[in-house]
């Protein structure tokens, strides 16, 4: 049997704005657009700036852009970090002024690693370089149209000298299109309607405690935050969102992001949304000796890393878990085998993961999302289910049509923005878990003991 072209590498971002959607998508080679050159340069030299994306191979991977016109490349430096700023001096203003020619001669000089006295060598800076927008329109299932305004990283403040701690691997400054999709999903008809079930499902209780794990800019969590405030649910007296990842400027950013796009806090009393630092496998810390429950746990893009993640991600949701809580996690496949062992692992702590079939039927995400397989099948080559999927389901490259099973890396190259937005979606699906019958009854017991 053919084994189906799954593991799709993210190596560089590629910005798209689709539908009024702003995202990141991925690509090998990357054109880099010219930033604002560094105004503070006592010597008037003429910078270009970088970003270093997650998951490339520093002395290997290189960074293609598109400066004075020409297309360029540079390779990666060895000891380059994910998120860490390339800091390229082309020249400087005067001769950029008295010949464009030499300005682009130098840049040419540096990249080729010729000798030029007047270039100074690639540096690392902090990335700090400028603001940035993306904006995600959330589901029609709301009271009103939101879009969402993200900033992918913090305001520039002159008076600050503040140093944060960057702790990650720089996933965190972007929105991905597993988030996108689970955020639309939880904020259209058919999320407000599981939602409002989910609600029901836990009568009795107060107060709703739900955490995004691996939030980043808070697509998933603040998305939750606008589905739970539209619905009416007069027995519940709170909401408690926490929106959990590594890194102090992560922290920082998750709550900007939350005082930009939650205002409706003020009129809504009972909804808290905050943002709050947490590592996987440790607890979430609270005034409480024992672990906080939460009733919902959602994440996105959680599984890219490597295994080494898993059992620290399992344990935090073993230890936050409702014994009737819900976990809803957007996946967006990328080597299945590997991927496939955190689920093995969930099902021996009891914590089941099927495919969400409320999403898988709505309307709005079967053509972006048509996946339906069991996450045992997915990419399986044994899977004649699966190997049927990537051989059947089609996707555009340069306006013509191929299968999955066929698409290479050079055709990602090719593919347009709208093309590449379906390449990842038929790529992404939604699983929700809870703990099996059996070990919620052990979970009750252990609690009624502690």
């Amino acid at each position: 049997k053919t084994r189906p072209s799954v593991e799709t590498p993210r190596i560089c971002s590629r910005h798209a704005s689709i539908g009024g959607t702003t995202y990141y998508q991925t690509k090998r080679k990357k054109k880099m657009s010219n930033q604002s050159n560094d105004d503070d340069d006592a010597s008037n030299a003429i910078y270009i700036n970088l970003t270093v994306p997650p998951n490339v191979e520093p002395g290997v991977d290189s960074l293609t852009f598109e400066y004075n016109g020409n297309e360029m490349e540079i390779l990666i430096p060895e000891d380059s970090v994910a998120g860490d700023v390339l800091r390229i001096q082309v020249g400087n203003s005067s001769s950029h002024r008295r010949d464009a020619a030499t300005k682009s001669s130098s840049l040419m000089d540096e990249l080729n690693g010729l000798e030029d006295d007047d270039v100074n060598d690639t540096k690392l800076v902090q990335n700090n370089v400028r603001e940035g927008v993306a904006t995600v329109t959330l589901g029609e299932g709301l009271k009103s149209t939101v879009t969402l305004q993200l900033l992918e990283e913090l305001p520039k403040n002159g008076s600050s000298s503040t140093v944060f701690d960057r702790e990650g691997d720089g996933t965190a400054n972007c929105p991905w299109p597993s988030g996108i999709v689970l955020a639309q999903s939880l904020t259209s008809k058919m999320g407000i309607e599981y939602l409002t079930k989910m609600l029901k499902h836990s009568e009795g209780d107060e107060s709703i405690d739900c955490m995004e794990l691996g939030s980043g800019l808070g697509t998933c969590g603040i998305a939750l935050a606008h589905a739970l405030a539209s619905i009416e649910t007069p027995s519940i007296t709170s909401y408690q969102i926490v929106l959990t990842d590594r890194g102090d400027e992560t922290i920082a950013l998750l709550r900007e992001n939350i005082d930009r796009n939650c205002t409706f806090r003020s009129a809504n009393k009972k909804l808290s949304v905050t943002p709050h630092p947490l590592t996987w496998g440790n607890e979430l810390l609270t005034d409480c000796s024992a672990p906080k429950k939460f009733n919902c746990i959602i994440g996105s893009d959680l599984l890219y890393n490597s295994r080494e993640s898993y059992e620290p991600l399992l344990n935090t949701i073993q230890q936050h878990l409702h014994p009737d809580g819900t976990v809803i996690l957007s996946v967006r496949w990328r080597k299945p085998e590997l991927e496939r062992e955190f689920f093995r692992k969930a099902e021996k702590l009891g914590i089941i993961f099927v495919n969400w079939k409320e999403f898988e039927e709505c309307e709005s995400f079967k053509g972006r999302c048509p996946a339906r397989l069991n996450w045992s099948e997915y990419g399986n080559p044994e899977s004649e289910c699966s190997n049927e999927y990537f051989l059947k389901t089609n996707v555009s490259v340069g306006n013509v049509t191929k299968s999955l099973a066929a698409i290479t890396e050079d055709d990602m190259e090719c593919m347009n923005d709208e093309e590449y937005a379906s390449f990842e979606e038929k790529q992404i699906q939604i699983y929700v878990a809870g703990y099996s019958a059996k070990k919620k009854g052990r979970k009750r017991d252990f609690d009624r003991i502690n």
